[in-house]
């Protein structure tokens, strides 16, 4: 029997080699049964909330055919959600095989697995509610609850206590201001006051290279730099004049893309405290800022696409229909969205340039909405789902599939199960004119097991589809993409969406050409489920593009 083996530590307070202990309980286990272990996967740091974050765990799944049986601690270290334990169960139970909790021997199809699964489950759910209840608690007492704003930084509360190692042990944490960083939020509802835009605020304080607070999705992965949102979010948190609300708004995460998004919560759950101690400005000085931006909201107005316009202007008087590329593209120089540029005559051009400064990119390039349009979606349709890259991409998936089939060999494992089946014959012929049962037992046992892995095998092996079928069938597919550029914008995106997957497109200054836009693009082989094929091969085929274009002054 060939054995994987799954270890996975969470956030939660475990030892650092908690995934190590794992492996070795389940390698004990293996070896205790006479089992090879063949796989071994450790996911640390890693919450057991949703599978579609665990990559690792993702591969080894897809790698079931490589083993006969996953070795885990216990399936919480799989799974700590309903669906997902049920998706792991379904998916070996798919392919006659299952997991095993060493802990308990069970396997995952045992009713009191199953129960666990909604123990751990649960876990999570009295986790979240005994952590809330703690920080409401610690909001009570006008303690520090977490998520500091820029302005203010956290400062130990001595308890008297020690700990085992001597270490004082605090008896919480208050949020006391940070002078340095309280001055320049005093300066920034200073500019607004006098009425800077947010825009003019954001290149000033980037262009003197002051520090900007690190959002939660760039910590440890690029300098922060500020921008209008995250001055107008700070221009309107009520902290700054010294009025702190807890509970205001709860984060909840879509378990199948991972992602969190912000609910806010009924005004009667909010805790609302008065700080003066923690002001950083008046009350005059907040009300002059905020009826400074009032004025401003009342001199402009928002097209459909966001672009911000004079009130009275030319432009204002209509709407321009949204571009297929909104989102699609980014900039070579920073990597920030390369994007349509209000007050830029339909120019598309760096956003971060545009709303943080030159001094964050240095990006001057500017191509127009209509040229870069019909750039990009006439090179994918010519270049990308032209009859040639279908021909590409059918001999490509085919040789995947023709690999994984030199690989496994199913002709040759269905000749040795015809061999075993005849072995397994003659032993029964030979046990009765023997009688010597317990040793043929042991035998057919033995071929048994390996019978019983080969038809496995013989099963999960990928079927060679018809290459004319194939092609007709990804060839219409590319046709309905290319027709889809010609429908409404949505149905455009949709297309983008479907070749670029989570990728962008990036738009790069060219000497010769003015701009070229570089991609790598994708086409399903099977857009709508393979007929008579089971995995083991590639059904996406990609292919990078560089785009050229020409140039556009400004």
């Amino acid at each position: 029997m060939r054995a994987a083996i799954y270890a996975r530590m969470s956030t939660d307070k475990q030892s650092a080699d908690s995934p190590a202990d794992q492996v070795a309980r389940c390698r004990e286990f293996a070896a205790a049964k006479g089992w090879e272990v063949v796989d071994v996967v450790e996911d640390e740091g890693i919450s057991g909330a949703s599978r579609h974050e665990r990559i690792q765990f993702l591969e080894l799944m897809a790698r079931k055919a490589s083993f006969d049986v996953l070795l885990c601690w216990d399936f919480s270290r799989l799974a700590r959600n309903e669906e997902d334990l049920a998706w792991v169960r379904n998916q070996l139970e798919g392919v006659k095989k299952t997991a095993i909790a060493v802990s308990t021997g069970r396997t995952i199809s045992d009713l009191g697995s199953r129960v666990e699964g909604i123990f751990a489950a649960e876990y999570l759910t009295k986790l979240r509610a005994d952590t809330h209840r703690g920080l409401k608690g610690r909001a009570e007492r006008e303690l520090a609850t977490g998520g500091t704003a820029f302005g203010y930084r956290t400062e130990k509360i001595p308890s008297g206590r020690l700990d085992a190692q001597g270490v004082e042990i605090a008896a919480g944490f208050r949020l006391v201001k940070d002078e340095a960083k309280a001055a320049i939020v005093l300066r920034i509802f200073e500019s607004a006051a006098s009425g800077s835009s947010l825009r003019e605020i954001a290149h000033a304080l980037n262009r003197e290279g002051i520090t900007a607070p690190t959002p939660r999705s760039l910590k440890g992965k690029a300098t922060p730099s500020w921008a209008p949102t995250a001055l107008r979010v700070m221009l309107h948190n009520p902290i700054y004049r010294g009025e702190l609300t807890w509970n205001r708004t709860e984060w909840v995460k879509d378990h199948a893309t991972g992602k969190r998004r912000r609910f806010k919560r009924p005004e009667s759950e909010w805790i609302k405290q008065s700080r003066p101690d923690l002001a950083i400005i008046s009350s005059e000085l907040w009300e002059a800022a905020h009826a400074a931006l009032r004025r401003r909201a009342v001199a402009f107005t928002r097209t459909d696409d966001g672009r911000q316009l004079a009130k009275g202007s030319g432009n204002a008087r209509a709407t321009r229909t949204k571009t297929i590329l909104a989102g699609f593209l980014q900039c070579e120089v920073c990597g920030g969205f390369f994007h349509a540029l209000s007050g830029a005559a339909g120019c598309f051009g760096c956003y971060t340039r545009k709303s943080r400064g030159p001094t964050v990119c240095a990006s001057t390039l500017r191509v127009r909405r209509a040229l870069l349009e019909e750039t990009v979606v006439g090179a994918i349709r010519d270049r990308i789902l032209a009859p040639e890259n279908v021909g590409y991409l059918v001999a490509r998936t085919l040789a995947e599939i023709a690999k994984v089939q030199g690989e496994r060999d199913p002709q040759a494992d269905r000749a040795r199960v015809r061999e075993i089946d005849a072995k397994l014959v003659n032993l029964a012929r030979l046990a009765a004119e023997t009688a010597e049962v317990a040793e043929v037992a042991k035998l057919i046992s033995i071929l048994n097991a390996e019978r019983a892995q080969l038809r496995a095998r013989i099963e999960t092996a990928p079927q060679l589809p018809d290459a004319d079928r194939l092609r007709r069938k990804v060839l219409e597919h590319a046709l309905r993409l290319r027709e889809a550029f010609d429908g409404d914008p949505e149905s455009g995106k949709a297309t983008l969406r479907a070749l670029l997957g989570d990728r962008r497109m990036t738009v790069a200054a060219d000497p010769e050409h003015g701009f070229r836009v570089e991609g790598l693009f994708g086409v399903h082989s099977w857009p709508s489920g393979p007929q008579g094929y089971r995995g083991g091969a590639t059904a996406r085929a990609e292919r990078r593009e560089s785009l050229p274009g020409a140039c556009v002054d400004g």
